[in-house]
């Protein structure tokens, strides 16, 4: 058990004739069904960032995309969002190797919870800034630039 965190990619692909996406067979195809099965156009979701215990980045989704609301629901996080994170993060980082734990702290802070893991802010806390700004840097690249972006934690 422990607090599992998802950033999921979201892209919807049209069915309807006037627009209908090239890969809308070929993802069909894959999904061993038929076009009649389907109402004129899917969504496709593919997980881009998964996290285990990484309480501090949890915190930051909680706060700032979920209104303060820690209720393991699915949430719609913003291209903005997602930078004001990654600014979040690296500004953590900076203040981290530069032995500055408070402003570290001050600026993206662990939160404790059932299962959450360590809240020290320590070489973990360190790893989760650096995977983060990966996942997000991967997040707002031209490959995604169409999709939306949901996070969801579970525990």
């Amino acid at each position: 058990m422990g607090l599992d965190m998802y950033l999921t990619a979201e892209k919807f692909v049209s069915g309807y004739q006037h627009d209908k996406d090239e890969n809308y067979a070929k993802i069909l195809g894959l999904l061993k069904i038929n076009e009649v099965d389907v109402d004129r156009g899917m969504t496709v979701g593919v997980t881009v960032g998964y996290w285990r215990k990484a309480n501090a980045i949890h915190n930051w989704f909680v706060q700032n995309a979920q209104n303060g609301e820690d209720d393991c629901r699915r949430t719609y996080v913003s291209r903005e969002q997602l930078e004001e994170l990654r600014d979040s993060c690296v500004a953590a980082l900076a203040a981290y190797n530069e032995g500055d734990l408070a402003e570290a702290e001050n600026v993206l802070a662990p939160a404790s919870g059932f299962f959450f893991g360590s809240t020290q802010l320590d070489d973990g806390y360190k790893a989760d800034l650096e995977d983060t700004i990966k996942i997000v840097d991967k997040c707002l690249s031209d490959k995604f630039k169409d999709f939306s972006f949901y996070y969801q934690a579970s525990w």
